[in-house]
């Protein structure tokens, strides 16, 4: 068994022998994140803002009702080519929207989500006002003479996802657990589907998340009242009209094995569970349990974007993908030499012994202590803090969902992992990515 798979072993050895964890964090800190305002415009568009004069620079994230969730079999890529639209449509002066970001020092990108589409901006705080406000030009008008270079620039990222063993394996939990819906497609397409793909599609799709309810402006860092206020201003006159609501998932709950050849030095597996999502009362025990079986990506480790795709080549661990309703829990396995059946039997083991044995105490505590510290230390940039506080304000707490999480996972007990682990860690989904020239 190579390294990077006996760091994962060694996280479930912790949990079968009761053994320590590494890391530690403070207690959670109810002031941790900062206090943040939030307003509802009259058209249902909810603008809410964290301020830190730390820096002049200023954080935006723009989440709109439409991601992987909305697109269908014949669509599959559309919400990745209408994103990369969107950032190719000139604003001023004939510069796309990205030029005219960098020409500002700031940089603007997207990343699809599940059931969104994010549009993140930093920049200089006195230039935000003018930018969010082309970033809302140029997602409600996508210029159809740049549908061709964006389509190809998706294309490209495609590509190099195929090469790519955890988001080929990734692709494959999510075909068998999702299907009949839209996030059970690649994220950024199949080939077949890009190719036959129309201006008349990414209009339509541009379309779909034109709602004032479900669109989120989150704000961070050098703000003063009047750039909040035009944060607002930029998206008043969005339609004043609810974004329908997804078709309800059931995951597949059967063990299904996939095998897949593709142009990768080494076999990788991934396992697949169903998990709470992250606005379930069971979300922070699961965040303990990633703690607990492998440190590894957060929900957007393996997210397609503009920056292209975070998942790398020899990423190993646990990645939690919460805001898909519902959840997904994976492991992830690097064969490399060794053997990667005794790994999987390995995993499994580990999996059933923490749905039937009570955690020691002291293994809770430090489980708990790294959690936190993960949760806490996800935060390094202005994007990432927008992030958090958009996501919170959509959130049955409102923004103030940020600092109660770090609470509710610090008051998780043996008992909660032990139910948790029971209800979601089972009927699992394997799937399996063999280089060209290997056999099973």
């Amino acid at each position: 068994m190579n390294h990077a798979t006996s760091r994962l072993a060694a996280a479930l050895a912790a949990v079968l022998v009761g053994g320590a964890l590494l890391g530690a964090a403070p207690a959670p800190d109810a002031g941790h994140f900062p206090p943040a305002t939030i307003s509802v415009l009259p058209n249902g568009v909810i603008v809410t803002a964290q301020i830190s004069n730390d820096s002049p620079i200023a954080g935006a994230q723009v989440f709109v009702p439409a991601g992987l969730m909305q697109q269908t079999a014949l669509t599959a890529g559309i919400a990745a080519v209408t994103a990369a639209t969107v950032l190719r449509t000139p604003v001023e002066g004939g510069r796309s929207l990205t030029d005219t970001a960098t020409a500002a020092g700031g940089a603007v990108g997207y990343t699809v989500d599940p059931g969104a589409t994010r549009f993140q901006l930093e920049c200089q705080a006195s230039a935000l006002p003018q930018l969010l406000a082309d970033l809302a030009r140029a997602m409600a008008a996508p210029d159809p003479a740049q549908f061709a270079a964006a389509r190809t620039e998706v294309s490209a990222a495609a590509a190099d996802d195929e090469t790519n063993p955890a988001l080929v394996a990734y692709a494959m939990v999510r075909q068998v657990r999702y299907q009949g819906s839209g996030f059970a497609y690649p994220q950024g397409g199949r080939p077949t589907s890009l190719a036959h793909l129309t201006v008349a599609d990414m209009q339509k799709f541009a379309a779909t998340y034109q709602y004032g309810t479900g669109t989120i402006v989150a704000l961070t860092g050098a703000l003063s009242p009047q750039d909040i206020d035009a944060a607002g201003k930029a998206f008043a006159s969005w339609p004043a009209r609810t974004a329908p609501a997804s078709a309800p998932i059931v995951a597949e709950k059967r063990q299904h094995e996939i095998v897949a050849h593709r142009n990768v030095q080494a076999p990788w597996l991934a396992i697949g569970f169903n998990a709470p999502s992250q606005f379930s009362k069971d979300f922070p025990a699961m965040l303990v349990i990633q703690a607990l079986l492998g440190r590894g990506g957060d929900v957007h480790a393996l997210s397609f974007g503009s920056g292209g795709s975070g998942g790398a080549a020899d990423y190993v661990g646990a990645y939690y993908q919460y805001e898909a309703q519902p959840g997904s829990f994976l492991i992830f396995l690097n064969g490399g030499s060794g053997d990667i059946d005794a790994a999987l039997r390995q995993v499994e083991q580990g999996i059933v012994r923490l749905r039937t044995d009570p955690l020691p105490d002291e293994l809770v505590v430090r489980a708990k202590k790294l959690a936190l510290g993960d949760y806490y230390l996800s935060v390094t940039s202005l994007s990432d803090a927008a992030w958090l506080l958009g996501r919170s304000a959509s959130s049955p707490d409102g923004v103030g969902f940020e600092n109660a999480l770090a609470t509710r996972i610090s008051a998780v007990s043996a008992a909660d992992i032990e139910r948790v682990a029971r209800q979601y860690l089972a009927d699992e989904t394997v799937a399996v990515v063999l280089p060209v020239t290997a056999g099973r």
